[in-house]
């Protein structure tokens, strides 16, 4: 458990496998900052799911496709 004033450090970007495909995405939502990589990844659509308020991304685009308006991910295909 962390002390009052600590911070949890988290890695700036994680890795989705979907296929063959790899992206690298930002760890946090850009809404509210939700951890990603506990988010849902649709392997169909391409796209993953923020846990906190289900706010919907592409994950070859970065494009938010729905949810509380909050911008585009950083994210990129590595393979």
């Amino acid at each position: 458990m962390l002390d009052e004033g600590e911070i949890a450090l988290r890695p700036p970007t994680f890795v989705v496998q979907v296929g063959h495909d790899e992206y690298e995405v930002q760890s946090l939502c850009p809404h509210r900052e939700g951890w990603l990589e506990h988010g849902s990844v649709n392997q169909h659509r391409r796209t993953i799911t923020c846990p906190l308020h289900f706010s919907v991304f592409s994950l070859e685009t970065g494009a938010q496709l729905s949810g509380p308006p909050c911008g585009n991910l950083s994210c990129r295909k590595i393979t």
